[in-house]
């Protein structure tokens, strides 16, 4: 499901509490909710013009690590990727807190890119249910949070999704594997891919079933990943947070990413 923006949510940068309560149950129920062109044309040029030149190195030195012609890459704590448009969006947030709390923290930086040529994943969760053996649905403690850099379509590597319940699957422990057959259960089900303007968010549950699709284009497809956890949840403790940077962020960046490796110098994502 998308929602639009009105021009007063843009203007005072403000969501209405009816669509945050819209956002919040789909997720819940659904498994994600998309906001269409949250940054502006300036905010995505930005990020695009800083990504670049890291990302050409990465491939350069490290080439593909999540399937064919395709590559996770870790971000730098550096601007503008840590400006509040993109780790701390003020549409995104209380969403994010509608779920996880005011204590949500940023625990994964990175971005997700298919090149020319990219194939198929398999279908996965990107973390398992943290109690498989109950056999129950436990509410989220994690989500993801996607900006594309570019224009999202059916040619260039959509992000293809299952909504309406995989996310509470306790079963989904088995699937977390990018690689392999096509889960036999995801042939039959319904799935949608997602197809967005660039400086969209899609934020959706990190259980969710979900999979990279082929870019056939000439160009990257490029998608920031963040990771929100609860407060309370292990995860964190890796991201390397320069004094400098952090000085200078919002007090919102600071609190999201309170637990990692403050007054560290910067890492660069072939450093990993």
């Amino acid at each position: 499901m998308f929602l639009t923006l009105t021009e007063q949510e843009r203007a005072t940068g403000v969501l209405e509490q009816e669509k945050i309560e819209i956002a919040v149950e789909q997720i819940r129920k659904n498994g994600y909710i998309a906001f269409e062109k949250v940054l502006t044309d300036e905010q995505v040029q930005e990020l695009k013009d800083s990504f670049l030149p890291i990302f050409n190195e990465y491939i350069d030195r490290n080439g593909y690590n999540t399937g064919t012609n395709r590559a996770q890459m870790f971000l730098p704590f550096l601007r503008p990727f840590t400006n509040d448009y993109m780790v701390a969006n003020p549409f995104a947030m209380p969403v994010l807190k509608g779920i996880l709390g005011e204590g949500v923290r940023c625990t994964y930086f990175a971005s997700d890119t298919a090149c020319p040529g990219s194939d198929y994943q398999n279908v996965h969760s990107d973390l398992p249910p943290l109690f498989p053996d109950l056999g129950v649905a436990l509410p989220a403690y994690a989500l993801v949070l996607n900006i594309p850099l570019v224009d999202v379509h059916e040619d260039n590597g959509p992000l293809e999704v299952w909504p309406g319940g995989t996310h509470l699957d306790p079963e989904s422990t088995k699937h977390t594997s990018i690689d392999g057959e096509m889960l036999r259960a995801a042939k039959g089900m319904y799935s949608e891919k997602v197809y967005m303007p660039a400086g969209s968010i899609v934020i959706r549950d990190i259980r969710m079933w979900h999979r990279g699709t082929p870019n056939r284009t000439q160009e990257n497809r490029t998608n920031i990943a963040l990771a929100y956890h609860t407060d309370w949840y292990g995860a964190g403790g890796s991201i390397h947070v320069p004094q400098e940077e952090y000085d200078i962020a919002s007090k919102e960046v600071k609190h999201l990413f309170r637990t990692e490796r403050i007054g560290v110098p910067t890492k660069m994502p072939w450093e990993w």
